[in-house]
């Protein structure tokens, strides 16, 4: 039967469409139909439960599940928008401004990420651009960082590879063990800490607290403060004090050290007056110098006495005849003891003079 107009009103009841094409018009409910071939323009409040859609334009699906279970899905062109979806499998070939808020990627390839958060990464590579986190933590386990530049890395233990530049970083704790190759600093200021081995390093400026165990195999050390050095050899020392210890051997010394003390202005007496008393244990060779002043024709007689415990004194020299005025005399000690001193007194009884003693001494 052909219905060219009008309408078909069934109230009740069941009406079965078999092998039956339907070129236009609205069903308001399919119940139970297989749909084979043909174009639905719109379908509105529908309940699809099994069979294939070869062609979905314009729809919008708000609810329940799209399986499935082979073929490929092919948009060409237009915009997907998916909206709380789950998407459980599969590969999204682009995702442009899409927010995923949990669930795994199992892949990502050519992808840019624009803003959100990733919870975990594993096994991917970022080839290029900047992973930017203005605030929270990064936690990396089990990463390994095969190129690129960290700008900064706080709280982070690293347990194996290779860090090829550290710029402004600061190692508050933890071991960095390095088992060969060569660790190169150039420019770097160390304010603490301790430096198990240093190998073939320059150190140009700052102080070194404490140097335990080291080899210094060439350079110059500015200042050795409070350091005890137990072997090795000391290319030279300029203007150094060493406090204590033993120098097993001393190859040459280019400048002897040499000591000077003076007394002067010295009027005598009728009896022998010590006036320079000298500890002269470090001494290798030494002397006194005595210029007669005067007043008149007074001369003075000298000695130099030596002692051992500073109270008990022996003669060694003595002046052959007196120093007459305006003339010098110079005595040497010809035996050695710790102490020495030069003694002045009146050649003539009552005929005082004015003397000024000098001390030379050169170290060994």
């Amino acid at each position: 039967m052909a219905l060219s107009g009008g309408t078909v009103a069934i109230s009740g009841g069941t009406v079965a469409v078999s092998g039956a094409t339907i070129t236009g018009g609205t069903l308001n409910a399919v119940l139970g139909a297989t749909i084979t071939t043909g174009t639905l323009a719109a379908v509105s409040g529908a309940t699809i439960t099994a069979g294939t859609i070869t062609a979905i334009l314009g729809a919008t699906i708000t609810g329940g599940t799209v399986a499935l279970s082979g073929g490929t899905v092919a948009i060409s062109s237009g915009t997907v928008a998916v909206s709380g979806a789950t998407i459980t499998g599969g590969t999204l070939n682009a995702v442009l401004g899409a927010t995923i808020t949990t669930g795994t990627l199992a892949a990502v390839s050519g992808a840019t990420i624009t803003a959100g958060t990733l919870t975990a990464i594993l096994g991917a590579t970022i080839t290029g651009g900047t992973v930017a986190i203005s605030s929270g933590t990064v936690a990396v386990s089990g990463a390994t960082i095969t190129g690129g530049t960290l700008n900064a890395v706080l709280g982070a233990t690293i347990t194996a590879g290779t860090i090829t530049a550290i710029l402004g970083a600061t190692i508050t704790g933890g071991t960095v063990a390095i088992s060969s190759g060569t660790v190169a600093v150039s420019g770097a200021t160390i304010t603490g800490g301790t430096l198990n081995a240093v190998l073939g390093a320059t150190i140009t400026t700052g102080t070194l607290a404490a140097v335990s165990g080291a080899t210094i195999t060439t350079g110059t050390l500015a200042a050795v403060l409070g350091a005890t050095i137990t072997t090795g050899t000391l290319a030279a020392l300029l203007g150094a004090t060493i406090t204590a210890g033993t120098l097993t051997s001393v190859i040459s010394i280019s400048q002897k050290s040499f000591q000077e003390q003076s007394t002067t202005n010295i009027v005598t007496t009728n009896t022998f007056t010590p006036i320079l008393p000298v500890t002269t244990s470090n001494y290798g060779t030494y002397s006194f110098y005595v210029y007669n002043r005067g007043p008149g024709s007074n001369a003075a007689d000298a000695i130099v006495e030596i002692s051992a415990n500073g109270s008990n004194w022996y003669t060694d020299v003595s002046t052959d005849t007196g120093i007459l005025v305006g003339s010098v005399d110079v005595l040497v000690p010809q035996r050695f003891l710790k102490y020495t001193r030069l003694s002045a007194r009146s050649s003539s009884s009552g005929n005082a003079t004015t003397v000024d003693v000098y001390f030379n001494g050169q170290g060994t």
